[in-house]
Order: structure tokens, then sequence, then C-alpha cells
């Protein structure tokens, strides 16, 4: 799939869906993390003998289908062209050309009102700047 090139604006466009999709992945990997410890304590139950093979059965499938969710959610991210960086931050990049033709990454983190940092390709979030400082060719 070739890189989309975002500006600001189409960036500050997608942030209601991609703020949806942010918290769904929040909510379905948290309930998949809480379900993994259940699968594993009925694991070490049926170890010691003890008949829990049918809720095993039951829960794995409910484990599988979070997965499926977790694994569908990740792919609607990525279709929009930007980048996920961090789950847990709600942390998205957005590829950007600058002047001169260079790539930078538009920043936003769950929660900010807007795009309103950017950074490049090798600072990451710490190297985080305002974006009226972002050497864009608007003409």
């Amino acid at each position: 799939m070739p890189i989309r090139y975002f500006t600001p604006g189409e960036a500050t466009a997608l942030l209601p869906r991609l703020a949806e999709l942010l918290e769904g992945l929040r909510r379905t990997r948290d309930q998949a993390i809480l379900k993994k410890a259940q699968v594993d304590l009925l694991w070490r139950e049926l170890g010691e003998g003890h008949s829990v093979l049918s809720r095993l059965a039951e829960d794995q499938k409910v484990l599988d289908g979070l997965v499926a969710r977790l694994a569908e959610l990740a792919r609607e991210v990525e279709s929009t062209g930007c980048i996920l960086r961090d789950v847990d931050l709600g942390l998205v990049d957005f590829p950007c050309k600058v002047r001169g033709g260079a790539t930078v990454f538009l920043c936003w983190k769950l929660g900010e009102p807007g795009v309103q940092f950017w950074h490049g390709v090798d600072e990451g979030y710490a190297g985080r700047k305002p974006l009226a400082e972002l050497p864009l060719d608007l003409a």
C-alpha cells in the first residue's frame, strides 16, 4: 500500500473517527487481557484435575473473538493511512510532506483537541514541535 501523506487539515478531519477507534482498541484490549487471565486460570485448574473443560472452551472462544476484534480495529486504523504508535497513549502519526519534499510526522495524542504538533521521522514523541513551526509549502 502506498504511503498516504496528510495536510494538517486532512489529519484533523480524521480525529473523531480515530478517537472512536482508539477507544475501541483500548476497551477491547482490556477485555482481552482480563479474559486471557481467566483462560490461564482455567488451564491451571484443568491441570489440577478440576472439571472446567467446557468453561475453558467457552472462555477461549470469547478470547479468540476479542483478539479478532483487536485485529479488525487495528486494520481500520491502518486503512486511514495514519500510523498507530501507542495504544496506551492513544498516539498517532500522520506522514506529511514539507518544503523540499522531506517527510515528517504530524503527531496527535488522544485527548488533544487537534493536531498541534509534528516531529521528524527519527525524533519521535519526545521531539514534538508546535505545528506553527512546520515548514509547509501551501502555495
